[in-house]
C-alpha cells in the first residue's frame, strides 16, 4: 500500500461535458497532489469523450467507459478500484477548492478521525451571487426525520478513509436521488462525523442536475429510505405525519415559485403536490402570498426589477451631481 495514493477521488460521469473540466482541473491544481481520479462515464453523447481522451494520458486519471445503471453503480465502480486511504466522490458538474486536500490530510492526521464533512460554496445558474452554505449535523434521528432539513449535509464536501467503506460496504444500487443521505446513515451507526468549517467543494445548481429537475424524486425517496425507522423517534405517528405533510406542502409550494419562469407545467405539478400534502398550509394567509407568485411572478419580477434599475439609476445619478457640486465650490 506504500505506493497507493492518498485520495481517492470518485467521479460519476454522463453528459455534463460543459462542467467537466472544471471538475478535474480542480483536483487537478490541488496543492497535496497525492491523488488518483477514477471517472466512470456511462457512454455520454457531449463533448465528454473527446475531453475524457485528453485526461486519459495523465498518469493519476483513470477513465472508465461503459454503460452503467445509474449513478449509484458508477460510483460503486469506482470505489471497487480505489486504492486510496481517503476516499470520496466529486460529481462532474462540481468541484473542490485549491487548499480542500491540504485540508483534508491535517485533519486526517488525527487517527481518530474516520468522517469529514464540510461547507460548499453553492453556483447558481439563476444569475444569483456564489453563497457559502454552512453544514451542520447534530443528532443522528435528524435524518430520519428527513423533512425537517436540520441536517445539513453536502455530498460533494464527505470524506471518509478506506475503513469506514470496507465496514459499511457500498452504495444501495436501487436508489438513484438520495443514496448519499442513506450511505451517511449506514456510515453513522458506526462512525462520529467531524465537522471542518471551511468551505470543501463548489456545488453547482444547473438546470440539467437530476435533484433540480425532480426534486419530487429526491423526497420520495428519503421517504423510502427512512420510513421504516419512524419508530426510533420519540414522537407520535400522528404528530409525525402532521408534521411530514406541513413541510413536504411548504417545499412543493418553494419550488412552484421557483419553477414558475421557466417551465409552468413544473409549477403546477408541484403546486398539486402542496395541496396534496396539506390543503390548510396551501390556503393559509401566509401561502396565499406564494400561490398567487406561481400565476403572476414572470411580471412581478419584471415590473421590479424595472423599479430597482430605475432607482438605482437614481441614486447614482445623485451621487454624480453632488460630487459635482462640490467639485465645482473647490
Amino acid at each position: 500500500m506504500s505506493n497507493s495514493p492518498y485520495f481517492s477521488v470518485i467521479t460519476p460521469s454522463w453528459n455534463q461535458g460543459r462542467y467537466l473540466s472544471s471538475c478535474i482541473d480542480s483536483i487537478k491544481n490541488q496543492k497535496d497532489s497525492d491523488y488518483e481520479h477514477i471517472i466512470v462515464d456511462n457512454c455520454s453523447t457531449d463533448e465528454t469523450g473527446a475531453i475524457l481522451a485528453d485526461y486519459a494520458k495523465e498518469h493519476q486519471v483513470k477513465v472508465i467507459i461503459e454503460v452503467d445503471r445509474g449513478q449509484s453503480e458508477a460510483v460503486n465502480k469506482g470505489l471497487r478500484l480505489a486504492q486510496g486511504e481517503i476516499i470520496c466522490w466529486l460529481n462532474s458538474d462540481d468541484a473542490y477548492l485549491p487548499e480542500t486536500f491540504e485540508l483534508l490530510r491535517e485533519t486526517f492526521s488525527d487517527p481518530s478521525v474516520d468522517v469529514v464533512f464540510g461547507d460548499v460554496r453553492q453556483i447558481s445558474y439563476d444569475g444569483r451571487f456564489p453563497e457559502r452554505l454552512v453544514a451542520g449535523w447534530e443528532n443522528r434521528n435528524d435524518l430520519v426525520r428527513w423533512w425537517n432539513r436540520k441536517v445539513k449535509l453536502h455530498q460533494p464536501a464527505i470524506f471518509f478513509r478506506r475503513s469506514v467503506m470496507e465496514k459499511v460496504g457500498f452504495l444501495r444500487e436501487d436508489l438513484h436521488y438520495a443514496m448519499d443521505y442513506e450511505y451517511w446513515w449506514r456510515i453513522s451507526e458506526h462512525y462520529p462525523f467531524h465537522y471542518l468549517g471551511k468551505e470543501l467543494a463548489i456545488q453547482h445548481r444547473q438546470p440539467e442536475s437530476k435533484t433540480i429537475k425532480a426534486w419530487h424524486r429526491v423526497l420520495e425517496e428519503r421517504e423510502q429510505i427512512f420510513s421504516s425507522f419512524y419508530g426510533l423517534l420519540d414522537t407520535k405517528e400522528s404528530v409525525l405525519r402532521k408534521e411530514r405533510s406541513q413541510a413536504l406542502a411548504e417545499q412543493y409550494l418553494l419550488l412552484a415559485y421557483a419553477a414558475v419562469r421557466n417551465d409552468r407545467s413544473a409549477a403546477w405539478f408541484y403546486l398539486k403536490e402542496a395541496f396534496l400534502q396539506s390543503p390548510r398550509v396551501v390556503l393559509r394567509p401566509s401561502s396565499l402570498g406564494l400561490v398567487r407568485g406561481v400565476f403572476t411572478k414572470k411580471e412581478i419580477n419584471h415590473k421590479g426589477m424595472k423599479e430597482r434599475r430605475g432607482q438605482k439609476r437614481e441614486e447614482i445619478n445623485h451621487k454624480r451631481t453632488q460630487k459635482d457640486t462640490k467639485e465645482e465650490n473647490l
